[in-house]
């Protein structure tokens, strides 16, 4: 390690003393043709208050990669004595990706023992360099701060070094360092894996409040852990059951757990269960949240009888206040089998769909869901449906980039089993999603044209092909959402036999050959 004396220090600010606050941090060489080495600088406390900074976080703080210069990198490759090395300061060119080989290299020899820090310290070519990479730096005051070691992770902006100071911070600093990010938008996944990885390994019990600012923080930075999202559940089960007194906390957590589509059995029984009970205490919108997060993971709780026969009544749309919320607790109750003729009729009112009208996709998505349950799922319902006409059928739905990657490779292997004249694909049904690959099977698996006269005989099957991507899975079990539930049902209720393909199962990295063979053995069993 190279520890940069008080003596560099005093010249590098011409005599004067240099305050810094305490803290630890990693330089890393960016030169790509060069072997990574690493310096840690370990500066000691020194008056607070002083409008001078650390020149070392600010050297951190501002590193960037540069133009590749081959000579000059080899000849500090091949330097081998200190006068070598240090001989690239002179002259006016020196780029500071240079300054911070040479300096990493010294750092090198120095902790295998090649140098010693006096034979350089005070040398005024090492001092340049050191003035070289601080150039132009912005520093954080706030390191000065009482938390030193939390303000410096937040104001370092290179951050597989911000990282490496993770370890040396306590949980709640941790989660701090979390929220903040959520806060800048900053979304680091070098940070963040590290974070998730220390708050997962900790010992310590997170309560309910930490839960749910991780949960939070996870949904909004879109980032995804097994362990982390393991550990807070664990911690949820054992803080769930002390005496919490606070709505908001809880019905924060709902609401995280079902954006992220987290499915632990559980903690969705816990939380039904402390909602149920302290129902008197809870907002609204926390009410709500619950049972969009059960459909959104298809889940019914233990208790899920007593919930829907105390809480459903409870909630209404004055109660809903927003019209998104309404329709999102009314999809619900369908996709759970809860809805009545009355749950489903005030959403497909004229009023009602024509505040939708210029809502998000994803509102009317879940109208046409809706409208699509009342005409095949509901028996005798006699209410208002869609109109033929209204705007809601035009939603225009974009697929993600790997379930279009998924798709397009079940098309190319259905296509070696059925010829593509007896193939519809990206059927839209009008129910809010669309069919990837259609076709009509008669008993012995063979295809026939997919006309109205052929579609109607009874001893045809129409197969309707769904691939599931990542995005269509519920995490933490591996199993389709509430809304792909809903719209096999719906599919069923049409008259199609399913066959969902699930990319844990029908993988694109395998050989067309395998790829073929499953879906020939699955379109076997679906015609029996």
């Amino acid at each position: 390690m190279l520890k940069i004396g008080q003596t560099v220090l005093n010249n590098l600010k011409n005599g004067k003393n240099l305050n810094v606050s305490r803290y630890e941090i990693y330089l890393k060489s960016t030169i790509a043709e060069a072997k990574v080495s690493e310096i840690q600088v370990k500066l000691k406390p020194k008056k607070s208050g002083s409008p001078q900074s650390s020149m070392v976080a600010a050297v951190f703080a501002s590193l960037q990669n540069e133009v590749k210069t081959p000579l000059t990198d080899d000849k500090i490759s091949k330097a081998g004595d200190i006068n070598e090395l240090l001989s690239i300061s002179e002259g006016s060119g020196v780029s500071r990706k240079h300054a911070l080989k040479v300096v990493s290299t010294l750092a090198e020899w120095s902790s295998s023992g090649k140098t010693q820090l006096s034979e350089f310290e005070n040398d005024h070519r090492f001092i340049k360099l050191c003035r070289i990479l601080s150039k132009g730096a912005k520093v954080n005051r706030a390191m000065v701060s009482r938390s030193e070691d939390l303000s410096t992770v937040l104001s370092v902006t290179a951050d597989d070094e911000a990282a490496r100071l993770i370890n040396n911070l306590t949980l709640p600093q941790m989660i701090k360092v979390m929220s903040t990010l959520t806060t800048r938008k900053r979304r680091s996944v070098v940070l963040l894996r590290t974070l998730a990885y220390n708050v997962a390994a900790s010992g310590e019990t997170l309560n309910l409040k930490q839960s749910a600012d991780l949960l939070y923080s996870m949904c909004n930075l879109n980032f995804i852990d097994d362990n982390l999202l393991a550990k807070i559940c664990e911690d949820i089960t054992v803080e769930i059951k002390k005496d919490v007194k606070k709505s908001s906390v809880v019905g924060s957590i709902v609401t995280s757990l079902g954006l992220l589509k987290y499915k632990n059995n559980e903690v969705l029984d816990l939380l039904s269960e402390w909602i149920l009970q302290n129902h008197s205490i809870c907002r609204s919108n926390d009410i709500f949240s619950l049972f969009v997060t059960l459909a959104t993971v298809n889940y019914l709780p233990s208790n899920s009888d007593e919930l829907f026969k105390v809480l459903v009544p409870q909630l209404t749309i004055s109660e809903a206040r927003k019209p998104l919320v309404w329709l999102d607790f009314v999809w619900s109750l369908v996709v759970l089998k809860q809805a009545s003729h009355d749950h489903v009729s005030s959403v497909l009112e004229q009023d009602f769909v024509e505040k939708i009208e210029g809502a998000n996709v994803f509102g009317k998505v879940k109208l046409l869901n809706i409208n699509g349950a009342a005409k095949y799922l509901m028996k005798d319902f006699n209410g208002d449906t869609l109109a033929p006409l209204s705007d809601i059928h035009n939603v225009n739905i974009v697929r993600t980039k790997e379930n279009g990657e998924m798709v397009e490779c079940v098309l190319d292997t259905v296509k070696n089993l059925i010829q593509s004249d007896n193939l519809n694909f990206d059927v839209n049904t009008g129910l809010g999603f669309s069919i990837d690959v259609e076709c009509l099977l008669d008993k012995k698996c063979n295809p026939l044209p997919i006309t109205k006269e052929n579609s109607n005989k009874p001893d045809l099957t129409k197969v309707a092909l769904i691939a599931y991507d990542y995005h269509n899975m519920c995490i933490g079990k591996v199993e389709p959402t509430g809304a792909n539930v809903l719209n096999s049902r719906l599919l069923e209720a049409c008259g199609y036999k399913v066959l969902t393909i699930p990319y844990t199962e029908f993988k694109i990295t395998d050989k067309l050959v395998q790829r073929v063979q499953y879906l020939e053995s699955k379109l076997k069993n679906i015609v029996k």
